[in-house]
């Protein structure tokens, strides 16, 4: 093998365009942030993620004595075992407790020796990836081996792990397979420790694409010997989550508190300046707020009704990511595309985000979000069209939209009265999400006609209800895990994991199956372009807003790194600065 340089130069090129875009879920509005997605303010950001210079801990500015920082989760972080979580919440610890092969600083970008693997080589063909790892430790002295990547690489795509994320996987050769059940056998899968250092991945296509994911949380190391020992208790308190990044889980209070200490054996401990990080899980969106402004956070998302209290110091950042209304389709009431229609039109976005987020939120009309990379320098939604549908704010009327309720009813054979109180929004927990829901609730009483209900419940509860069916129509976020619009689309075939909808359509289908075995651009995108209309005609999801990461901060914070994609709040590099 040899070093390919040229592809390892494009793939940096592709991955700093894709920097505004982890796909993983998250609530739906704006202010209810715990659960999936991320936004910013170029100028602020970059202030707050610093150089690359900075990174490399040329700190002139004295440090404050006590460095700690203090952050709200909103919640409970369902998962953090790396293999089944699915949001940005465990996300946000996973990706400070733990090395992938790789590790995105500030500037996005895929650098060799920036996470376990020193170096890399790669196959003529784009197909062979062989990774030496350093030596490092785990956080109780076991050594980190290429053993516990491809154990917990091949325990992702094991059926009986039932990880919602083993499609992430699928550029691995006979990963897909394994995942479905058509081979039974772990070692054919392409992904072997050919030593303790040495890791060899083999790819069904060249894909330069690929080693950016390594990022993602679902590629994290895991420890077999623990998993074997703990069962379905691995990393389910704090003893039990183990760590090989610059942090370790010290105290784990469920429903109140993470509290993630220094972790010593880290192999670059040295350029760790945070001995602490405390991390609340505050719905109220007083308290939140409260708590901030008296110092006992140093960073937050901000509830939209604070913005414009807080418009000085406020930063926005962007985010790959599409807020919406996810349907299950299985449900007789919301079964009819025509309802499914009606129900978003019937809801004046432009109107909700000026009145409750001050006009920082934009709404969104197409599912793959802005940024996204199509061909001949144009991007996806260019090419796919700005809008792919309107509602009361942008065009559609209160007559039509009835009309296509009545008509969604005669479809499943029911009256409009026999709908009435049939449909509950299931939100979150937070003030902000019943706030937004009654808004929301009121407008499909006006517009539609149509008398909802309004369901508040924790996020892990709210996962748990959707991967069981128990509910009509709820709020979530999806943020992108890499630059390229199959990273929302693949989420909607008929056998994806994360496919909430319950949506099966076998056109839609074969749209997304052609694009993933195409190499050429323009054919992949075309594809996926006619798949989205497909998707947004049906409407099984229904697009509200483009993604945003509103949040204040204080000024002593310094070096967090933000991205668009993968990386929402990491602290390796960050430090606390005298105040």
């Amino acid at each position: 093998m040899k070093k390919s340089r040229v592809l390892a130069l494009l793939l940096v090129l592709t991955l700093i365009i894709s920097v505004a875009l982890t796909a993983c879920d998250r609530d739906g509005e704006p202010v209810d942030n715990s659960n999936n997605g991320q936004v910013e303010d170029t100028d602020n950001n970059n202030a707050d993620n610093g150089d690359e210079q900075n990174q490399e801990q040329d700190i002139t500015e004295k440090l404050a004595e006590e460095q700690v920082i203090r952050e709200n989760l909103s919640q409970e972080p369902p998962s953090l075992d790396p293999q089944l979580s699915t949001d940005t919440t465990s996300g946000i610890i996973l990706n400070d407790t733990l090395e992938g092969i790789i590790r995105m600083d500030a500037t996005g970008e895929v650098k060799e020796g920036s996470g376990m693997a020193l170096s890399w080589d790669m196959s003529e063909d784009g197909t062979v990836y062989t990774f030496h790892l350093r030596d490092a430790s785990w956080s109780d002295g076991v050594p980190v081996t290429a053993n516990n990547y491809e154990y917990a690489w091949k325990r992702l795509l094991d059926p009986k792990t039932a990880s919602d994320y083993t499609f992430m996987a699928y550029d691995i050769l006979n990963a897909q397979e394994y995942a479905s059940g058509e081979i039974t056998d772990p070692s054919e899968i392409g992904v072997k420790a050919l030593d303790d250092k040495t890791l060899e991945v083999t790819l069904k296509s060249p894909n330069p694409v690929f080693i950016g994911k390594l990022q993602h949380s679902t590629f994290f190391p895991s420890r077999q010997d623990l998993i074997e020992e703990y069962g379905d208790k691995y990393a389910s308190e704090a003893h039990l989550v183990p760590s090989c990044g610059p942090f370790m889980v010290d105290e784990w209070k469920h429903e109140s508190k993470v509290i993630l200490v220094k972790n010593p054996l880290y192999w670059d401990a040295d350029t760790v300046k945070l001995e602490r990080i405390e991390l609340s899980m505050i719905t109220n969106s007083n308290s939140i707020m409260g708590m901030y402004k008296t110092g006992q956070l140093d960073f937050t998302e901000i509830p939209t009704q604070f913005i414009q209290q807080y418009q000085d110091e406020l930063i926005t950042a962007p985010r790959a990511s599409t807020g919406y209304r996810v349907f299950n389709t299985e449900n007789k009431y919301v079964s009819s595309a025509k309802i499914r229609r009606g129900m978003r039109m019937a809801l004046d976005m432009t109107k909700v985000y000026d009145t409750l987020a001050s006009g920082a939120v934009e709404p969104a009309y197409a599912w793959v979000p802005p940024g996204m990379a199509g061909y001949d320098g144009k991007t996806f939604r260019e090419i796919s069209g700005e809008a792919l549908f309107n509602d009361i704010g942008t065009g559609a009327t209160q007559e039509e939209i009835k009309q296509m309720i009545l008509e969604g009813c005669e479809e499943i054979g029911i009256t409009i009265d026999e709908l009435q109180n049939k449909i509950s929004f299931l939100t979150g927990d937070s003030d902000s999400s019943l706030k937004y829901g009654e808004v929301y609730q009121q407008m499909w009483l006006d517009n539609a006609g149509v008398q909802t209900g309004i369901e508040q419940a924790t996020w892990k509860v709210r996962l748990d209800r959707m991967s069981e069916g128990d509910f009509t129509m709820a709020g979530l976020s999806w943020v992108g895990d890499y630059n390229d619009a199959m990273t929302f689309l693949d989420l909607y075939l008929s056998d994806s994991p994360q496919n909430r909808a319950r949506f099966a359509n076998e056109e839609y289908d074969e749209y997304i199956r052609e694009a993933m075995s195409n190499q050429d651009q323009k054919v992949r995108i075309d594809a996926m372009v006619e798949a989205e209309h497909i998707l947004m005609n049906e409407m099984p999801i229904a697009p509200t807003q483009e993604g945003t990461f509103l949040y204040v901060e204080r000024p002593y914070v310094k070096n967090m790194v933000r991205l668009p994609i993968l990386v929402e709040s990491g602290k390796k590099w960050a430090y606390v600065l005298e105040h």
